[in-house]
């Protein structure tokens, strides 16, 4: 069975060892088993437990996903939401803003955010339609196209060192699973 111990982001402080009040020694805790004299920060934590929670995992998965990714793309001012949005574009010209949202599953301020932070970038133009000129049809721009390949590949560089565990038939399950959850 694996350990799953972690480090404890804030190291046990070296102290020194508190006197006791008179009258004994006054514990807190569940149990009482902390005794605030003597109390130190454990080095390790057990995490085994939260192993049998698909949730725990797949956000630990997240966050390794996300570093991964400003890792990768760090030098770019690229979200993974703001390559999400610049691939729908790319690959739905003409799409607009409420749809962004809705692939997004976000609220349409935010979609409205990551749009606007892409047309600052240079990388999407918003085209008013004849018919109502509220609405913007979006569509890359020549460097939304060239940095939206450039993307794609610095994308499948941090998947292909995310998931290196996985031979490509894991790959393609996990992907089939994750859409199955997705889709219920």
């Amino acid at each position: 069975m694996k350990d799953h111990t972690i480090a404890a982001r804030t190291p046990a402080a070296p102290h020194a060892q508190a006197t006791p009040p008179r009258g004994g020694s006054a514990r807190l805790g569940h149990g009482g088993v902390i005794d605030p004299h003597t109390y130190a920060a454990p080095g390790l934590l057990n995490t085994d437990p939260m192993h049998a929670y698909l949730g725990y995992l797949v956000r630990r998965l997240d966050n390794k996903i996300y570093e991964s990714f400003i890792e990768e793309l760090g030098g770019e001012d690229i979200t993974p939401s703001r390559f999400t949005a610049l691939s729908i574009i790319g690959h739905n010209p003409g799409a607009r803003q409420v749809d962004v949202a809705r692939a997004l599953e976000v609220a349409r301020p935010a979609a409205l955010k990551v749009v606007n932070h892409l047309i600052a970038l240079g990388l999407v133009e918003a085209h008013s339609i004849p018919s109502d000129k509220r609405i913007g049809a979006l569509a890359l721009t020549a460097l939304g196209h060239a940095k939206l390949a450039d993307y794609e590949q610095a994308v499948h560089r941090h998947e292909q060192r995310v998931f290196r565990a996985l031979d490509p038939c894991e790959r393609g399950e996990l992907a089939r699973l994750l859409d199955k959850l997705l889709a219920d």
